[in-house]
């Protein structure tokens, strides 16, 4: 489900963020309904775009002790990554900006060891893109920044079912033939 997809990268994220030790970050799902009404440092996930690629295919196997019929095929999510931090005063050269952390996150992104984790999460990525930088006026009226890239991720889709089993058959004949 989008639920579940949404969980393992804001999870994988997560791990990220403590493995490259980069503190005082949120990472929120976006399209849900949220309310800030103070900005934190944090790093929005939003399923942008869905396609399916090659063809779909069948089969049936027996789960659980109950014949089921599974409809399989791939799909391609494309999963932006936005960083959010509000400039401040204080800043030092050391303070890292929401560009930083992104920048930071493709790296852990395309780490070997990260991407068999992904793999192992039954994910696969495409390259990630450019990192943009699109200005906004916040309610203070100042301009702040809100850095993104996408990331297209690949993942085995299914659909089962239960499927009525053959127990008996009858074998008729045509009498005449």
């Amino acid at each position: 489900s989008e639920n579940q997809i949404y969980d393992d990268i804001i999870g994988f994220i997560n791990a990220a963020l403590s493995a490259l030790d980069i503190q005082g970050w949120q990472v929120l799902q976006l399209r849900q309904p949220i309310k800030l009404t103070e900005v934190n440092p944090t790093i929005f996930i939003t399923c942008t775009n869905k396609r399916r690629r090659g063809w779909q295919y069948r089969d049936y196997k027996t789960v659980n002790d109950e014949f089921r019929h599974i409809e399989q095929f791939k799909q391609e999510i494309d999963v932006q990554f936005s960083a959010l931090r509000r400039r401040e005063l204080d800043d030092t050269t050391e303070t890292l900006s929401g560009a930083d952390v992104l920048e930071y996150l493709k790296t852990y992104l395309l780490n070997p060891y990260s991407l068999q984790d992904l793999r192992n999460m039954g994910y696969r990525i495409y390259q990630p893109s450019e990192i943009q930088s699109p200005e906004f006026v916040d309610d203070s009226d100042n301009f702040e920044f809100m850095p993104f890239f996408t990331v297209t991720f690949v993942i085995g889709q299914s659909l089962s079912s239960p499927e009525k089993r053959i127990d008996q058959f009858t074998i008729k004949t045509v009498k005449g033939v």
